[in-house]
């Protein structure tokens, strides 16, 4: 069984060094949960599992946001971690991806643990509708829109293996079984993300 405070307390220890602009603390959300919270928190709309909810997200840098949460389920871990971009008088955030780590404890799990979701799709798609809703030729639009949307496959649902060990003939599939290597994981993920952000933007 994995000690959730050793987790929680490095987190916050390690990884508040990545947050200049902003003080970041995961704190209890509800009993074995724990979220992000921090001095500069904002609205956003967290896509998961198929479904849309609002969450508070904690400013990170420029105009990136963050969302974390973590559960502790019986003997299952769930880790997700989202990036949204705004500016801070947005009404709500947009979401670009977020980075997940589901512990369900099975032998036969075949979707890589840890991995990423893209859902910046997502933000486009809503414009689109917003500006085909304004036009009196919605109808025509919004079909073409459709059209268009069936012919690739939506990649939100796709998880891209984060720490597939393939090169050496082993599994992308990875148990939360480790304190430490979970610490350790989010540290080498704000690093690569803000690095990756910081190029990209």
């Amino acid at each position: 069984m994995l000690d959730q405070k050793k987790i929680i307390d490095g987190i916050n220890t390690a990884c508040k060094v990545f947050f200049t602009e902003s003080i970041f603390f995961l704190k209890p959300s509800r009993a074995n949960r724990f979220s992000v919270e921090g001095d500069i928190m904002s609205k956003a709309i967290n896509n998961y599992n198929n479904s849309s909810y609002e969450v508070n997200v904690l400013k990170w840098f420029s105009d990136f946001w963050i969302y974390v949460d973590i559960r502790f389920e019986d003997k299952n871990t769930f880790i997700s971690l989202s990036i949204f971009q705004g500016l801070a008088d947005d009404a709500f955030k947009h979401q670009l991806f977020r980075a997940e780590w589901d512990d369900y404890n099975k032998i036969d799990e075949s979707h890589p643990q840890p991995h990423w979701h893209i859902t910046s799709n997502q933000v486009i798609e809503k414009t689109f509708m917003e500006l085909a809703n304004m036009d009196k030729n919605s109808d025509t639009f919004i079909g073409l829109l459709a059209e268009e949307k069936s012919k690739i496959i939506d990649l939100t649902k796709m998880h891209f293996a984060m720490s597939g060990n393939w090169i050496n003939n082993q599994t992308h599939v990875h148990n939360l079984n480790d304190e430490n290597q979970i610490i350790k994981w989010f540290i080498g993920l704000f690093s690569h993300m803000k690095q990756q952000l910081l190029y990209v933007s």
